[in-house]
């Protein structure tokens, strides 16, 4: 374990000197970033250090607990660290007619098991395949109905669209008529105006 962790040390460290080596620009801005976010996480532990001291004071308590219960420093650690129980198990080796039993058994119990889950999922499809027909059919009759029912607004927004062109039209055309007769009664007013003052 001691060889694996310097390993991976050395070859961390490796690592880290190659991308410094070869990009040096990239690895100042990541080891920038990193600084600006170790101190934005160290400003919110000074604003509100209580989670972080409760959580370091349970730690601590826990190691202290179970090496009070015997366990070397190492086993405290790893249950405080993990909250998992490592518990050795020591198997002994059965006898060569017994796993053979023991093996039969096991297959021919998982068998049955996923025979019964096999049969379990076919009666379920079966009985949703039963009434899939009848809700396909019912579903292309209200896509049918919508459709018609579509086509028929359409007719009906098409025959709006061209009363309220024809309107627009005639409205255009009356507002002319309109105009044009204004513009001659006003000349005719201005002529019997005329005429009468040389009468």
């Amino acid at each position: 374990m001691k060889k694996f962790i310097a390993l991976a040390t050395v070859g961390v460290a490796a690592a880290v000197g190659t991308v410094y080596s070869t990009h040096p620009l990239e690895f100042r801005q990541l080891t920038e970033r990193a600084a600006v976010s170790g101190l934005r996480v160290w400003d919110g532990v000074e604003a509100n250090p209580v989670p972080v001291i409760l959580a370091l004071g349970t730690f601590l308590l826990t190691i202290v607990y179970h090496k009070l219960k015997g366990k070397t420093f190492r086993e405290s650690v790893e249950v405080a660290a993990t909250r998992v129980t490592v518990v050795p198990v020591a198997v002994a080796a059965p006898a060569p007619a017994a796993t053979a039993t023991e093996t039969t058994v096991i297959k021919r119990a998982q068998a049955r098991a996923t025979r019964t889950q096999l049969i379990a999922d076919q009666i379920g499809l079966e009985n949703r395949l039963r009434k899939l027909p009848d809700e396909v059919q019912k579903a292309e009759k209200e896509a049918c109905y919508a459709e018609h029912a579509l086509s028929d607004l359409s007719k009906t927004l098409a025959l709006k669209e061209k009363a309220h062109a024809d309107a627009v039209a005639k409205l255009g055309a009356l507002r002319a008529e309109l105009a044009a007769g204004e513009a001659e009664l006003e000349a005719i007013d201005d002529e019997l105006h005329k005429l009468a003052e040389v009468v």
